[in-house]
Parts: structure tokens; C-alpha cells; sequence
């Protein structure tokens, strides 16, 4: 039988991980400062004062995507901890390729960025989500080390997606990077499209994967994933000063980035989601119950004679 409150002993370590970040977050926004890698110029602070007030305790919505990168960092961290756990989990494999793809996108994206474009601002920017950032890459990495012995099928899937993300972020750019730096934008869009590629494979093994397999990580990567998507989904939907999935003309570089990004990080809320009632109801009592009936049912009858 499923021991939810056995799984919450197990999940000790994680535990302790997300109410340290939760404090050293909630330290650094409780200081309201702009940690950012450059200062906010002069002619900018009216609008950055306004910005303040419409996020009074993140301060910016980049907070947002600080948050999600602190959390990712728990989650990977665990991934590593737990490899043998991880190695059976659905997030192995074809998902952790993704993530360590979007991984190499961010890092690339802000190592060509100026300090003002594409670098987050407020409390939970500057240099430590730098750091997170080029932290989550090995350790991605390390989690996605057994794709190449997934087969060629899917391997040739995996190339299909990759592709097609390229292609869409190509087509559906922003306009945040200087005129001829247009590659910056593309690689914004293709982190988030690659992101989505993970979920998707995320649910896909899911539904594929036994109910025994994976462990304690399985089970924390089914909760904290929808919770770290919420943040990037909400983000894209709500820091362009516009209605959701309405184009900004003068942040459109090429098609329709907004309507692209903030329609696929709904849906990979979705995917997250139906992943985690998939896996609740495959490790329910019952289910095991069944399980344990079935086995008990192959096994062979000696009749006393």
C-alpha cells in the first residue's frame, strides 16, 4: 500500500531544500533592492517605481522566473541525490535532454546578453540567477546522461522536436535585443519551446512508465514541476503590460511570440497536471491492491491429494 505520509519522511531532504529557498527568497525580496547586474538609469526610475507598485511584494515580475530558477535548482539537486531513482523516473531520459537543452539556451542567452537585455531585474536578479542558471547545466547534464541509449526511435523524435521548437522560435520572435542581435531573441523563445518539449515527454512517460517505477523523486517531480511551470506561465502571461495572448507591436520581432509563449506555458500546466493525476491514481491503494490480487493469482495452486 501507497504511504503517503512514509513518502513525506523520504522527501525529508527536498523538504528542507524548499523551506531554506523559501527563506532565502523571501529575505532578499523583503529587502525590496534592485540586485540586477546594472543599475536602473535615471530616466527609467519613474517607470521602475511604477513597476514596484504593481508587484508591492516581488517587486517585478522577473521575481517570477527567479523563483522558478530557484526551484529548479532544488529539483535537479534532488535528481542528482536520488540518480538511481531519477534513472527510472519520467523525467530522465527525453525530458532532461530538453531541459538541459533550454538549460544551454538560457545560459547562452545571457552570457551574449547586455547587462540591460534579457538579464533579470529586482531582488532575485543579477548575479545569483546568473549562477543558478549556469549551475542547473551540469547537473542537467548528469540527469539526462542515459538518452543516448533510448533507442533510435526515439532519439529521432527527440531530433523532430528539437527541429521544429528551432523552426517556431525562428518565425516567433520578440524584439528586446538590438537591431542585428535578432539570434537573442530566437534563443528566448526556443528555451520556452524546449521547456515544452519536456513536458510533453514528461506525460508521455507518465503514461508509459510502470506504477512501481521511480521513488521518492518521482513522486517530487510530479508535485513541484506544475508549481514551477505556474511561475514561467504566469510570467509570460502577465509582464507585457497587455491582455493575455494580445501581441505587443512594438516587442514583436517576427510572428506571434506572445501568443505562442503564453498558450504553450498554459498547456504545459496541463501536462503537468494530467501527469500527476495519472501518476496519483496509478499509485493509489486500490491499484496496488489489484496489483498485489493479480500476482497472487498467477501464482500455482498444489492441491493436497
Amino acid at each position: 500500500m501507497y504511504n503517503g505520509l512514509g513518502q513525506l519522511r523520504s522527501l525529508a531532504p527536498e523538504l528542507a531544500g524548499l523551506a531554506a529557498c523559501g527563506m532565502i527568497a523571501g529575505s532578499i525580496i523583503y529587502r525590496k533592492e534592485h540586485n540586477g547586474l546594472s543599475p536602473i538609469p535615471v530616466e527609467d526610475r519613474k517607470l521602475w517605481q511604477e513597476i514596484s507598485t504593481e508587484w508591492p511584494i516581488l517587486m517585478t515580475a522577473d521575481s517570477l522566473l527567479g523563483l522558478q530558477a530557484m526551484l529548479r535548482m532544488i529539483l535537479l539537486s534532488s535528481a542528482v541525490l536520488r540518480s538511481a531513482d531519477s534513472r527510472t523516473s519520467p523525467f530522465s531520459s527525453e525530458p532532461a535532454l530538453f531541459f538541459f537543452l533550454a538549460a544551454v539556451c538560457r545560459v547562452a542567452l545571457l552570457a551574449a546578453s547586455p547587462p540591460d537585455v534579457y538579464h533579470l531585474d529586482g531582488p532575485l536578479g543579477g548575479a545569483l540567477n546568473l549562477a543558478l542558471e549556469v549551475l542547473a547545466v551540469p547537473l542537467l547534464a548528469f540527469a539526462s546522461r542515459h538518452v543516448l541509449t533510448s533507442g533510435l526511435r526515439r532519439l529521432s523524435l527527440s531530433l523532430a522536436g528539437i527541429s521544429a521548437a528551432t523552426l517556431l522560435s525562428t518565425f516567433n520572435r520578440l524584439a528586446l535585443a538590438d537591431s542585428g542581435a535578432e539570434q537573442l531573441d530566437m534563443l528566448f523563445s526556443l528555451a520556452k519551446l524546449l521547456e515544452s518539449l519536456a513536458a510533453l515527454a514528461f506525460l508521455a512517460r507518465t503514461c508509459s512508465l510502470s506504477s512501481s517505477s521511480g521513488g521518492c523523486f518521482t513522486s517530487f517531480a510530479h508535485a513541484l514541476l506544475p508549481v514551477q511551470q505556474c511561475l514561467g506561465a504566469y510570467f509570460m502571461l502577465t509582464a507585457w503590460d497587455a491582455a493575455p495572448l494580445q501581441e505587443v507591436p512594438e516587442l514583436v520581432g517576427a510572428g506571434s511570440p506572445l501568443a505562442l509563449l503564453q498558450t504553450t506555458g498554459i498547456m504545459d500546466i496541463g501536462f503537468y497536471m494530467i501527469s500527476l493525476v495519472a501518476f496519483v491514481m496509478s499509485r493509489s491503494p486500490a491499484k496496488e491492491q489489484s496489483l498485489d490480487s493479480s500476482e497472487d493469482f498467477r501464482q500455482p495452486l498444489y492441491l493436497e491429494v
